[in-house]
């Protein structure tokens, strides 16, 4: 669906004016539905995040035409309900950082109806279709394509689908048409394609398997099981295949002063021929609150540790002919800006680690985690606290992230030291 972008003042009104359309159009819906009268929330939040630029970057010279190290905030209005057989979920959002204009946008997260023809039950909109067991990576995430552990992430927007849906009592499966009408397009999660997901309950396991087609990466086949052995134990595995894959990687060395130079060619695609993705994990969790979560995973569409070192390489080529006669400096800081692009990829850990200790109080308001995540093939490291507080209405929550590793790791390539964030949320 399109986003609508317009001066911040108007968030609020836009919101209820579509509001009041979706209202009056679902009325005549749900005028025979037996889903009773229409349920509604609301909620409010404010999310503001400090970045602290990592000054000694080798990517220093394009780093002020990127978003890398400035402060920023968001502060978003979201509502969320059901009117008969019509799912919502809309959100308004001004936002704002260091050095730019504040804008405002207006995103229809979820709008979608839930049928019933002949017998079968369908679902039509966005929607969102995310899916899997694990927790850092997830592997039979095939639709959404959802960019795992964020700091303070907005809330995602859903895909346009069409499904047919089958409920039993000790399973399920749906057939979905996903971006009907698409081919392939910028992004993945934007490519027409047709999946075929399923779910089967069996004793004290959860099985999953998803069967997906599109022209970017032909069949991807994958399965998943999650399963609790006792009280304080759950395991969980999942694995992908795919007919053909792709990244992002930096040109090849040797490539000319021109190529160099040049923003549009500063990463090339690579194909992958039949990439997997494999993790595998568990939790154990105790009467007193506290749990620890361990997970490992094999990411074959992720940069390997070498593609990472030649985009040291090539920042350090391109800051060697800054100043040089007939170079300009724009195109330096252009080209260098565009290879940060690099670090837009959900996964940055090909072979990755992740041990997360969390603590929520019994029966209390305050809950409190620490991640650490761990790239196995360079070194790399993430460091996250994050601490919570949740009311009846009311919510805060904080957290802090560091990076490091050796100097030619992604995680210390990243051009940023740290960042932190505080929210607050206020439910209607």
């Amino acid at each position: 669906m399109k986003r609508l972008r317009f001066t911040a003042p108007s968030c609020q009104r836009r919101l209820l004016h579509c509001l009041a359309g979706l209202l009056t159009a679902s009325a005549t819906l749900s005028a025979g539905a037996e889903d009773g009268a229409p349920d509604f929330g609301w909620t409010s939040r404010l999310v503001g995040e400090g970045h602290e630029l990592r000054r000694d970057s080798p990517l220093a010279a394009g780093l002020g035409l990127t978003d890398f190290g400035r402060d920023r905030y968001r502060i978003e209005q979201e509502l969320r309900g059901r009117v008969g057989p019509l799912s919502l979920l809309l959100t308004a959002t001004e936002s704002g950082q260091e050095g730019v204009k504040p804008s405002g946008r207006f995103v229809a997260n979820e709008a979608y109806a839930d049928l019933s023809l002949g017998g079968q039950r369908f679902s039509v909109g966005k929607k969102m279709l995310s899916g899997d067991v694990a927790y850092a990576f997830r592997p039979l995430d095939v639709l959404q394509r959802e960019s795992r552990l964020q700091l303070a992430a907005p809330q995602l927007e859903g895909i346009p689908m069409l499904s047919w849906d089958n409920f039993t009592a000790d399973g399920a499966w749906s057939l979905v048409i996903a971006n009907p009408g698409h081919q392939r397009r910028g992004e993945a999660r934007e490519d027409g394609s047709v999946a075929l997901k399923i779910y089967r309950r069996v004793g004290a396991a959860d099985l999953h398997g998803v069967l997906r087609n599109s022209n970017r990466y032909g069949l991807e086949l994958g399965a998943a099981a999650s399963m609790v052995p006792s009280d304080a134990l759950e395991l969980h595995a999942s694995a992908l295949l795919q007919r053909r894959g792709e990244r992002q990687v930096p040109l090849a060395d040797g490539a000319s002063v021109a190529q160099l130079l040049s923003a549009d060619s500063a990463l090339v695609t690579e194909a992958i021929a039949t990439p997997r993705k494999v993790l595998v994990g568990g939790t154990w969790t105790s009467a007193e609150g506290y749990s620890l979560l361990g997970e490992f995973w094999w990411d074959g569409t992720t940069p390997t540790p070498a593609d990472w070192q030649r985009l040291v390489r090539q920042a350090a080529r391109r800051a060697a002919l800054s100043g040089l006669p007939g170079v300009p400096a724009a195109a330096v800081a252009g080209a260098t800006a565009a290879s940060t692009r690099m670090f837009d990829q959900g996964n940055l850990a090909q072979r990755g680690l992740l041990a997360r200790l969390a603590w929520s109080e019994p029966g209390g308001a305050w809950s409190a985690s620490v991640d650490v995540l761990k790239s196995l093939g360079d070194g790399g490291w993430t460091l996250t606290t994050a601490l919570a507080w949740q009311g009846e209405r009311l919510r805060f929550d904080a957290g802090l992230r560091r990076y490091g590793g050796p100097a030619d790791a992604a995680y210390r390539l990243l051009p940023e030291r740290a960042a932190a964030f505080v929210g607050i949320s206020l439910a209607y």
